[in-house]
């Protein structure tokens, strides 16, 4: 199993480009500044070779999926493609906007190495759980996507005195899994919550 490969999805899902960024580039003796966790303007562009279609699916290699209403398509390093709200504002002066803050969706793959279902989620809770020991996992059920048997986990956490709520979606193809998760702050989650299953469940395998 990619150990680090994992760590990193996890943290892009729960941390957003920054700290993903400053995992790797400690994995590698980088050294990053830790102000790298506010997402910078030009960091989130859209890809040349595949700009998302207005109210249509992304099309990928694998599968397609529908982003929320009003996101747009954003590179995320180690992820097959990631959406951003790049409209999105927070209370003047909270936390989340000293950071700038974006509530997104990222879908990243994995190898399962004959790994069944359940042992990839004891592993993804591991692994969220080495990265962020505050975590806290309050939810957990079981679901299909696109037919194929899926599991959802939601989970929250403070972090750069963020509360954030997480969705992380789980599902298999073959000897590969998919992880489909999204970010948001506690403020915007009931206001993002039926969109971000929605689009999760637009996900459709090719």
């Amino acid at each position: 199993m990619k150990k680090l490969f994992i760590i990193i999805i996890i943290a892009i899902a729960f941390f957003g480009v920054g700290l993903g960024m400053y995992l790797y580039g400690k994995s590698k003796n980088i050294k990053i500044d830790p102000s790298a966790s506010k997402v910078p303007a030009n960091s989130l562009k859209n890809q040349k070779n595949n700009p998302p279609k207005e109210n249509g699916p992304y099309v990928g290699e694998d599968f397609t999926i529908v982003a929320p209403p009003g996101w747009i398509q954003t590179h995320i390093p180690t992820t097959i493609v990631s959406f951003h709200n790049s409209q999105e504002a927070h209370p003047s002066g909270s936390a989340a906007e000293k950071i700038n803050f974006k509530s997104y969706m990222a879908i990243s793959f994995d190898t399962t190495q004959g790994k069944n279902l359940d042992e990839i989620i004891k592993l993804v809770k591991q692994q969220t759980a080495s990265v962020a020991p505050s975590v806290s996992f309050n939810s957990e059920n079981d679901g299909t996507i696109d037919g194929r048997p899926a599991e959802f986990l939601e989970a929250e956490l403070t972090q750069q005195d963020v509360e954030f709520k997480v969705i992380i979606a789980i599902v298999f193809k073959e000897d590969k899994y998919f992880t489909i998760s999204a970010n948001t702050t506690a403020q915007k989650w009931s206001e993002y919550k039926n969109l971000l299953y929605d689009a999760i469940n637009s996900f459709k395998f090719k």
